[in-house]
């Protein structure tokens, strides 16, 4: 379905529904809902789209638990431990009206906000010597280490059923801290947006 117009179109086409429900604030949801129906064709990919994403905006059914508001819908990977509703809007289960969620924040600046914690973690346990040297906190014991940067991925060209293809062979390497195989294609840790791995470890160090 998503080729048949893109996901530009999509988010296009699913910006009105956006603005109609803030524009609901303190209505009853039966009614918003019951006006929503009357205005779809369901015989219509876009709009019968349209119906299907109404969850992503607004939490329908909404519970409270230890006395907060939680979106009791199962919605699997849009689900996260630090927040109880994604939504800009929610029906308020004891009135039934559309109210607006006073903890949303986008996916956007939850993006951002993790970002920002990820790194402020990894400078709690990093001090950088030089290009080459590390202090690494692990276990709460500060290591020397050494690092390499990691080399970028063969490409390589490949004839299957008599059709040329092209793939990214990645070049692995031992990191001493994690103990595995890392590439640049597959994650590392500490160092990941450096694309670094640990080469080398030096013993330990007073903190």
């Amino acid at each position: 379905m998503c080729a048949g117009y893109g996901y530009r179109r999509l988010n296009e086409n699913l910006a009105p529904l956006r603005r109609y429900l803030l524009a609901q604030l303190g209505r009853p949801w039966d009614k918003v809902f019951s006006e929503i129906c009357a205005g779809i064709d369901r015989r219509n990919t876009v709009q019968q789209h349209i119906h299907q994403h109404i969850r992503d905006f607004i939490a329908i059914d909404v519970g409270v638990r230890e006395g907060r508001l939680v979106d009791l819908a199962d919605h699997g990977r849009f689900l996260r431990a630090d927040f109880d509703m994604y939504q800009e809007l929610y029906v308020d289960p004891r009135s039934g009206l559309i109210r607006l969620n006073k903890h949303y924040r986008s996916w956007r600046r939850h993006a951002e906000e993790d970002r920002k914690r990820k790194a402020a973690e990894i400078d709690s346990r990093r001090r950088v010597v030089d290009e080459k040297t590390l202090f690494l906190r692990l276990e709460d014991i500060w290591y020397r280490v050494e690092v390499g940067v990691l080399p970028k991925g063969r490409l390589i060209e490949d004839v299957i059923d008599g059709k040329k293809g092209r793939r990214v062979s990645a070049e692995w390497r031992y990191d001493v801290v994690l103990r595995k195989s890392v590439s640049r294609e597959a994650s590392a840790d500490l160092r990941q947006c450096e694309r670094l791995y640990d080469t080398a470890q030096f013993g330990t160090l007073d903190s």
